[in-house]
């Protein structure tokens, strides 16, 4: 992971007092926190700092108490980093579980407010005018659980991971994932050119890779994902299938491993609502998409409906604990002009999608299956998850509508 941005400088001993006063502890409000970040120390600082900056600071940085809002105010402020010659042990620790990117230089970096300032994570170095330092290497364990996003997200993924290669033969079965229609849809709106280069993000089985791999076959097409399971499988369908201009590997869509401007397309089919950090998958697809490239957003949608979209969440989180969340569409379309996308075609699709089939592909166990269907049952008679539930007219069977959009967004 590398970080490059504006240096803000701090000198010695910044407690935390000074990072967020204590008058402003009362509230979970995390842009009260960033509106009053280190106005202890600089009341001009959190009306100037840009997303991405980087804070340069001396020794003991961070001591004082135990707030983990201090961290939590910096991190939401848009800060990218915090480089310290040390840094108070409790805030370090708080940095890691938060997931805010820091290395500790053993020394104060010499340079100047307003330099930009480079920073390899994994390897512990700083580059500050034209000078290299190395600081002190996270041991892996402490790595992961940064680069997943903190400790809430770390545990998430792994759960994830776990679930999903326990059940990456059900996925593999699934009609709405496999469906060669709404496949076809996707791939015809974005419309590839013979020689692009694709990456298919969080692929899972590599069913839309397949897709863009026939299309494209004077290019090569990657399909990436953080559980080996799934990628199992697909390679031994790809295998099956004969595609020879595909290639998988394992990778998180959150820190992708690729150069700036490595793909002509890039794409993430129902996947989108298992990212703990959806801002920052979006923000490295943007990455990895060439100038005049065409990233591809699909996933299922949530209720505009407050009410029913949590209603509709908390179903899913209680089917698979991997959920996060599934938006609306004016949230998805937000997050992708947000990263200076522009949105060329957006095309909703929709289909039936029997209890049976959707329960059975996360084998929740059936104390929950029965509370899942209770609550998609009681959810009839006013609609409470937007997904219009339902019984069928000829076996009685519960089903629902499946709402998914289709973003095509070009990077200008």
């Amino acid at each position: 992971m590398k970080i490059r941005g504006k240096a803000w400088i701090f000198g010695d001993d910044i407690d935390t007092d000074a990072i967020i006063p204590g008058k402003y502890l009362r509230t979970t409000d995390m842009q009260v926190f960033a509106d009053h970040v280190l106005e202890g120390i600089d009341p001009g600082f959190a009306g100037n700092v840009g997303r991405g900056d980087i804070i340069v600071a001396g020794m003991n940085f961070g001591c004082g108490s135990s707030r983990e809002q201090a961290v939590l105010a910096i991190k939401h402020a848009g800060v990218a980093c915090v480089v310290a010659a040390s840094f108070a042990r409790i805030f370090f620790r708080n940095a890691i579980n938060i997931g805010l990117p820091i290395i500790e230089t053993g020394t104060t970096i010499p340079c100047k407010e307003g330099d930009v300032v480079e920073i390899n994570i994994e390897d512990g170095t700083v580059t500050a005018g034209g000078c290299e330092y190395t600081g002190t290497k996270m041991p892996d364990f402490l790595l992961e659980i940064l680069m997943d996003g903190g400790l809430v997200a770390h545990r998430k993924k792994q759960s994830a991971k776990e679930r999903f290669g326990r059940r990456s033969g059900a996925y593999s079965k699934s009609s709405i994932l496999s469906d060669k229609d709404h496949l076809n849809l996707i791939v015809d709106l974005t419309a590839p050119e013979k020689s692009d280069k694709v990456l298919d993000v969080a692929t899972g089985n590599g069913f839309l890779a397949f897709e863009f791999a026939k299309r494209v076959s004077g290019a090569n097409v990657t399909g990436c994902d953080m559980t080996r399971d799934m990628l199992l499988v697909a390679e031994s369908m790809q295998r099956g299938r004969g595609i020879d201009n595909l290639d998988f590997r394992v990778m998180d869509a959150e820190s992708l491993g690729f150069e700036d401007e490595s793909f002509d397309i890039v794409s993430c089919r129902f996947a989108f609502h298992h990212f703990t950090n959806p801002g920052k998958a979006v923000s490295e697809m943007a990455r990895v998409c060439k100038t005049g490239g065409k990233i591809v957003l699909v996933d299922g949608l949530s209720s505009e409906d407050a009410a029913k979209s949590e209603y509709h969440n908390r179903i899913e989180q209680l089917r698979d604990p991997s959920h996060v969340r599934l938006y609306s569409e004016p949230e998805l379309a937000g997050m992708l002009r947000g990263a200076g996308l522009k949105i060329i075609h957006a095309r909703n699709w929709d289909a039936d999608f029997y209890f049976d089939e959707w329960i059975k592909i996360a084998d929740p166990g059936e104390e929950i299956d029965r509370e899942v269907r209770r609550m998609m049952a009681d959810s009839i008679g006013d609609d409470k998850t937007g997904l219009r539930v339902r019984f069928d007219d000829d076996e009685g069977r519960l089903l629902f509508t499946y709402s998914t959009v289709i973003l095509v967004a070009e990077k200008e």
